[in-house]
């Protein structure tokens, strides 16, 4: 149950993504075989995966500028 319900989120996640990015049924698909294998779900999985390294890189430059602010002052 726990695997369907997760399936099922990525897939939404995913179809939204690619409906607003696109806006064209036709692009939407071109996109979703080419780039994600024909599933919603991939590119779900791919975008979860760009938010989840764009917080890390959020989160490593934060550290560093507060190491640099207390190193130097």
């Amino acid at each position: 149950m726990e695997f369907v319900l997760g399936e099922a989120i990525l897939s939404l996640l995913g179809r939204i993504y690619l409906y607003l990015r696109f806006r064209n049924k036709v692009k939407v698909q071109q996109e979703l075989t080419r780039k994600y294998e024909g599933q919603f779900r991939n590119a779900g999985v791919v975008l979860l995966a760009d938010i989840f390294m764009a917080l890390a890189v959020v989160v490593v430059v934060s550290m560093l500028a507060v190491l640099l602010y207390f190193v130097v002052a």
